[in-house]
């Protein structure tokens, strides 16, 4: 669907079917994935909070559209029901030339980000920090 570059302070959402790669710059990169079992990522609801707080729909960022095209020897995993299966290929499974849709991955910046919070005293729910639920 597109390449992204996903820096330190943002987090990266990549749907259930979706094939990816991922290609590290700097060895001493590093990451954390979630694996959400039932149902997708959405964001929360904002209740009295408004539109003005948490995440904004505006704020997650969808990959441009961008292929490859050339042969090689290339190891495709999945996983399904828990297991890992794998194959080869002769192509790149990254060959489609454009997609269209509202299911696909994105980013977000973790600096976008507006926590709504109380100094007056007590200590808020731990939600005000939930970028996606």
């Amino acid at each position: 669907m597109g390449l992204m570059d996903v820096s330190p302070r943002e987090i990266c959402v990549i749907p259930r079917g979706i094939r990816f790669a991922v290609a590290v710059d700097v060895p001493e990169n590093r990451g954390y994935i979630c694996e959400v079992f039932s149902g997708n990522f959405q964001l929360p609801e904002l209740g009295p909070i408004g539109s003005n707080g948490l995440a904004n729909p505006r704020d997650f960022k969808a990959p441009v559209a961008w292929y490859e095209d050339f042969e090689g020897d290339f190891k495709v995993i999945n996983k399904y029901l828990g297991e890992l299966f794998e194959y080869e290929n002769r192509r790149s499974c990254f060959d489609a030339v454009a997609w269209h849709g509202n299911y696909y991955p994105y980013k977000y910046n973790l600096d976008d980000y507006c926590v709504m919070n109380t100094v007056s005293f007590d200590h808020p729910d731990p939600s005000i920090f939930t970028v996606l639920t």
